[in-house]
C-alpha cells in the first residue's frame, strides 16, 4: 500500500501524558528513548511489576503526536489521538537486544507509526496481521486493540488542555487462528474477545 509520509511531529503537552500514564499504570522506572525519528518521535515507557500489577506495562509516549484520518462518522468520538500499552511477563528480558525479547517493543512502534504511513486510523477492535510470525521463538503473528486492562475506567484517555483526548488501548498479540476467529465474527464485541485463548499478561507460547 501507498504510504503517506509526514513531518517529523511535536507533542503537545507531554509531561501532560506522561503525568497521566504515572497516575493510570504505575510510576515509569525508565523510558527507552527513540534515537532516530522518520516522522513522529515514539519513546516507550517501562513500568515494572508491583504487587498489584505483576507484569511489565510498556506504554507509547508519542504515536498521539498525529492526529488519526478517522472516518466522519467517529469524529465526534474524539479518538484522533492515541497511544498503545502492552503487558509482558514478569520474567521477559526487556534489555535484550534480540528478537525474541525485543519484538514487543517493535511492534509498539510499527503500530504507532502505523496511522501516519498509511493515512489511517486505529481503534478499539482493531486488529492488524504482521503477515509472517512477530519473531522466530513464537507464532504470535498479529495485534489486537481493546481497552486497557488493570486500570480504573475513565482512565483510557487523557485529556488535554486544548479540548482533546488522547485515547490509551491495550495491545494483545495474537496467534493467525484467533485473529481469524475475531475477523470471522465482525462487527467486534467484548463477549466474543472473552472467547479467545489469550491471557493477560500475554505468554510466549499459550
Amino acid at each position: 500500500a501507498e504510504k503517506f509520509f509526514m513531518p517529523i511531529v511535536a507533542y503537545p503537552f507531554p509531561f501532560i501524558l506522561q503525568e497521566h500514564i504515572e497516575r493510570c499504570f504505575g510510576p515509569v522506572e525508565s523510558v527507552f528513548h527513540e534515537i532516530v525519528s522518520p516522522d513522529i518521535h515514539v519513546d516507550i515507557c517501562l513500568i515494572p511489576p508491583s504487587e498489584e500489577r505483576d507484569y511489565f506495562t510498556l506504554v507509547t509516549m508519542g504515536m498521539g503526536a498525529h492526529r488519526m484520518n478517522v472516518p466522519e462518522a467517529f469524529l465526534d468520538y474524539g479518538i484522533r489521538r492515541a497511544e498503545l500499552v502492552l503487558a509482558l511477563p514478569p520474567d521477559w528480558r526487556l534489555f535484550e537486544k534480540e528478537e525474541q525479547w525485543y519484538w514487543p517493543i517493535r511492534l509498539l512502534k510499527n503500530l504507532a507509526r502505523m496511522p501516519g504511513e498509511t493515512d489511517s486510523w486505529l481503534g478499539w477492535g482493531h486488529t492488524v496481521d504482521n503477515g509472517e510470525p512477530f519473531a522466530e521463538s513464537t507464532q504470535l503473528c498479529a495485534a489486537l486493540l481493546i481497552s486497557p486492562q488493570g486500570i480504573e475506567d475513565e482512565s483510557d484517555v487523557c485529556p488535554l488542555p486544548c479540548g482533546e483526548g488522547v485515547s490509551f488501548y491495550q495491545v494483545i498479540p495474537l496467534y493467525q487462528g484467533e485473529m481469524a476467529f475475531k475477523l470471522s465474527h465482525a462487527p467486534p464485541r467484548a463477549r466474543l474477545f472473552q472467547r479467545l485463548s489469550w491471557s493477560f499478561p500475554f505468554q510466549q507460547r499459550r
